[in-house]
């Protein structure tokens, strides 16, 4: 049976809340139609059916016509009870039961004793020909199996080696079978071992009938690489002879509700660091393949990301006020008192959104996305007649090179390492590349000065004498190192916040201020090399990024405050109280984190301990704080609040393809509810295992590279 989810919103606005077992529901209300078809996706609600009564469509069984569903208050089963037109009986368990009831066949429910002779034998008759059906279809099944199987095959066993007795399809079992105790009838028991060429058979035979799998269903070879995928085929083989493999409805009905119970146990440790660090509600708004208008909701602290949920918003406006009353129902969702900051990109209509929400919540604040602001200055300085040139020209090598495959092998014969590097920003991806060609240029021009190239039909072809032509030119080279000299020092931010390794609040107030003087060192230090350079970092920096969180930051970072040349501008201790003001509502509380503010700023107590002087580079802010900040306790629970933010919502563009990749046009028959479970298992998971990525990176690996691009290759 086909069970619709609740369309019914929400009674309370904290029903959301995950881990809460809430039943499915819509954005909530707030006084406009607007909201009312907002599709919510991945939550952590159970699969709980509801009993509504299913569409007429569905209803094909014969049972449907002589009876009728009925709803029994209070309980709580997955099953529908139908009452008997004809008796009045209920009767629990579903179509199935009602059919032996009707039937008389004194299986699992009393026999109906008004029903006429005609309709039992109908129904008999019916039954019986289901049941035909059923076996017919299970016969066919298995036979399929038999054809389509390399291990345990009695042709292929017998055909491998004489020493191997042939072995039954239903019996069939890794070669650890061979280890074991044989406890047959025919047989005695003995302990067998499996001679190493036959294992290898054996394995090649069992790695082929996966590959099968794999090929028949479309699925990519990169899902290989999945750790779910080596505890499945460990878990079949441990369970050994006769198992049974789940059914399409044991993993769409009790596996699905079980691996969705799963999942928020395993986030229940970050949701318990919530109340002692905050947390950040990250808003991503993007289009799908479909294009579908989709808002991603994520809940951040440094402990790690959660997925809240999906919102299709295709039927709606989004402007300044559709964009205000969603983060607004979303904090009242996840409490007020435990958001200390809501990030979305630099849009107008989340920015004019978020100065609304301060304005009613006083105690948050609203900032934009520092990578998406990055990105911007980085493509703000692509439009210079330098950067431009090198830009240009660059992506005609990179395009002409990857879109012929002859010249990319040849190309890969000289260097070894690869021109085109995805990043996680489209303007990272483009001076990301340039750094590439740069390294690259030896082979480069060893390339196209080979008697390979010279041979070859491309390099009689206009577009082949264009590129070598770029290529050898020493004016093109120059271009491409102005640009790489005067945005490495931005792209090193841009890995900084997006590495999530350490929260970034801490650290990207300096991060900013050294790029700027950076360039201004690699251009030789005249202002006038640099400074139209500076005025558009300026320009989205001051105006539009820096915010008092990010002073606030710098100042309770013991890396800087207690660093010789650290900054004295005015606007950093500024931004501290201000941060006070609206962090800390508790007057009391307040003023004492006022106060300790002394004992942290002159290394006493705690703070003067060798162990916390010698560790403060080896710690993230947060840790060092809640190490060594017992002594200050109102200002400790602050610090590590503003220590503890996020500066960019790339968690929410990282996963875009999850949706994707489940809605695809096979599945488009989900239920809403299985959906919504689905993606919110499979975020949550790949959220998890990006988390794990990014703290075990290496100081050589670059965060900013995309590690997960899907491909067949892989």
């Amino acid at each position: 049976m086909h069970r619709r989810p609740s369309t019914e919103s929400c009674s309370s606005p904290l029903a959301w809340r995950l881990g809460t077992g809430s039943q499915y529901c819509s954005v909530p209300e707030v006084g406009t139609a607007r909201y009312r078809n907002s599709v919510p996706l991945g939550t952590g609600t159970r699969m709980v059916r509801n009993k509504d009564k299913a569409a007429s469509c569905h209803r094909k069984d014969l049972a449907w016509k002589y009876s009728t569903q009925v709803d029994v208050g209070g309980s709580d089963k997955t099953y529908v009870y139908l009452k008997c037109n004809y008796c009045d009986k209920v009767v629990k368990g579903g179509v199935t039961r009602m059919k032996e009831h009707l039937s008389g066949s004194h299986k699992n429910v009393a026999p109906c004793s008004k029903v006429p002779d005609t309709i039992r034998e109908e129904i008999k008759s019916y039954m019986n020909k289901s049941t035909t059906s059923k076996h017919l279809a299970q016969k066919q099944f298995e036979d399929r199996v038999d054809v389509g199987s390399y291990y345990g095959s009695e042709h292929s066993v017998r055909d491998s080696s004489s020493s191997m007795k042939p072995i039954s399809s239903r019996g069939a079992r890794g070669p650890m079978d061979h280890y074991m105790v044989d406890t047959s009838e025919d047989t005695p028991p003995t302990t067998q071992k499996m001679a190493p060429e036959n294992a290898r058979e054996a394995r090649r035979r069992v790695c082929k009938d996966i590959g099968r799998f794999f090929y028949e269903n479309a699925i990519p070879f990169n899902v290989a690489t999945s750790p779910a995928y080596y505890n499945m085929i460990r878990s079949v083989g441990a369970f050994g002879r006769g198992f049974k493999p789940p059914t399409m409805y044991d993993l769409r009905t009790w596996i699905l509700k079980e691996e969705l119970e799963s999942t928020d146990k395993s986030i229940e440790e970050i949701k318990r660091t919530w109340a002692q660090t905050g947390v950040i509600i990250m808003s991503d708004g993007w289009s799908d393949i479909k294009h579908r208008s989709l808002i991603n909701i994520l809940i951040n602290n440094p402990y790690g990301a959660v997925f809240l949920r999906s919102i299709e918003a295709s039927d709606q406006i989004k402007d300044a006020e559709f964009i205000f009353q969603l983060l607004d129902s979303i904090v009242d969702e996840v409490g007020e008192y435990l958001v200390v900051q809501i990030v979305t990109d630099n849009a107008s209509a989340y920015k004019a959104a978020g100065k609304k929400l301060m304005e009613k919540r006083k105690h948050l604040y609203w900032t934009p996305c520092a990578a998406h602001c990055i990105d911007l200055i980085l493509e703000k300085l692509g439009e210079l007649p330098q950067h431009k040139n090198a830009l240009t020209k660059a992506k005609k090598i990179t395009k002409f090179i990857y879109n012929h495959s002859w010249v990319l092998a040849l190309m890969r014969k000289f260097s070894k390492k690869e021109i085109l590097r995805p990043a996680a920003t489209r303007f990272a991806t483009a001076y990301l590349t340039l750094e590439s060609m740069l390294d690259a240029r030896q082979p480069l021009e060893a390339m196209f000065t080979s008697t390979q190239w010279l041979s070859c039909a491309w390099a009689k072809k206009a577009e082949g004498k264009e590129i070598r032509k770029i290529v050898l030119n020493d004016r093109f080279w120059q271009s491409v190192l102005y640009a790489i000299t005067t945005t490495r020092p931005l792209v090193q931010v841009l890995r900084m916040v997006d590495a999530e390794k350490k929260p970034a609040m801490g650290f990207i107030y300096n991060a900013m201020d050294e790029a700027k003087e950076m360039i201004a060192s690699n251009l030789g230090g005249e202002e006038g090399s640099f400074r139209e350079i500076w005025n558009i970092i300026d320009d989205r920096w001051e105006l539009q990024l820096h915010r008092h969180l990010h002073a606030a930051g710098y100042y309770l970072n013991p890396q800087y405050q207690y660093a010789e040349n650290k900054s004295t501008n005015p606007e950093i201790k500024l931004g501290l109280y201000h941060c006070m003001d609206r962090l800390i509502s508790d007057a009391t509380e307040r003023s004492n984190a006022d106060m300790q503010l002394v004992p942290f700023r002159n290394k006493e107590g705690f703070f003067g301990l060798q162990q916390a002087k010698d560790t403060i580079a080896k710690r993230s802010p947060v840790e060092w704080w809640i190490q060594f900040g017992d002594g200050t306790p109102d200002l400790q629970r602050f610090a590590v609040k503003v220590l503890g933010l996020t500066c960019s919502s790339s968690g929410c563009e990282r996963n875009r393809s999850t949706y994707n990749q489940i809605h695809t046009k096979r599945r488009n028959r989900l239920s809403t509810l299985r959906l919504n479970s689905l993606v919110y298992i499979m975020y949550n998971r790949r959220l998890r295992d990006r988390n794990l990525k990014k703290k075990g990176l290496m100081d050589h690996e670059d965060p900013l590279l995309c590690e997960d691009v899907a491909s067949d290759d892989e």
